[in-house]
């Protein structure tokens, strides 16, 4: 059977807490997926000069934000690695001609934990962890998951997982303070996720790519590429020709994207 690959909006670390539709969102989704047998994550906070695997057997917390409640700090999410996927993984990217590094130790960081504690609260599924690097740009990307391809025929699901739109000094420079997490969405965020949603359905993705030169708000949706080289990940990993079409649309605190992908 061959899976789709995901494109996960995790926004803020409250998600985990905060009943949101994307929330919600997640709660559900793996009711709509067949049960993979272990998942390969992208997640925008493990950034690394060459694309790194965790070959770990059993990763650790990592609680990579401040200020946030106490009950944040307590969730704990004991996924299993893989080390045979990670192997895996690692000639796939060699084979493709990537260089490839391997991490024997790196935790969860929150983009890994939050949304998939959402998912599969029983953290059941084995996680292995690639690496981005956010020095490197969306064609690179769409390589690195397109060298991971073949894992959608082994039931193994690719997993991004960063945010459709990613500019917190937006919020935070807002003279009226923090807006409320259901606060109705800024024209930019909106119009920027919706030329996404349009690019993925018709499967251009020469225009994905592309995406700072052509897409409106570009720069104000995503002051640097970090949060959405996921996506490109995500798409890669569904081969040549992938379509992607928007699972979830929300918004949170007027200028997140909560906006969730799935491509075959």
């Amino acid at each position: 059977m061959s899976l789709p690959t995901l494109f996960l909006s995790h926004g803020s670390p409250m998600l985990a807490l905060t009943d949101t539709p994307a929330h919600r969102f997640l709660q559900s989704l793996a009711s709509t997926l067949p049960r993979p047998r272990a998942v390969v994550i992208v997640s925008a906070h493990f950034e690394t000069g060459t694309p790194t695997v965790v070959s770990d057997a059993n990763p650790e917390m990592i609680y990579d934000f401040r200020g946030f409640p106490k009950a944040l700090y307590e969730i704990d999410y004991p996924a299993p690695g893989d080390a045979t996927l990670a192997a895996e993984v690692v000639e796939r990217l060699r084979t493709a001609g990537l260089p490839i590094d391997v991490a024997p130790k790196r935790g969860f960081d929150h983009g890994t934990w939050i949304p998939l504690s959402l998912v599969w609260p029983e953290a059941n599924v084995p996680l292995v962890q690639l690496s981005i690097q956010p020095h490197l740009n969306p064609a690179h990307h769409l390589m690195l998951g397109r060298a991971l391809a073949g894992l959608r025929e082994e039931s193994i699901l690719v997993i991004g997982t960063g945010a459709a739109t990613h500019n917190l000094r937006a919020l935070f420079r807002n003279p009226a303070g923090m807006p409320a997490v259901d606060a109705p969405p800024v024209d930019w965020a909106r119009e920027f996720a919706d030329w996404v949603a349009d690019r993925a359905a018709a499967g251009d993705t020469a225009a994905l790519v592309d995406y700072r030169a052509q897409a409106p708000h570009a720069v104000m949706a995503h002051p640097e590429d970090e949060h959405f080289l996921p996506f490109f990940v995500a798409l890669g990993a569904a081969g040549e020709g992938a379509r992607g079409e928007r699972i979830h649309n929300s918004y949170e605190y007027e200028a997140l994207s909560m906006d969730m992908y799935r491509f075959d």
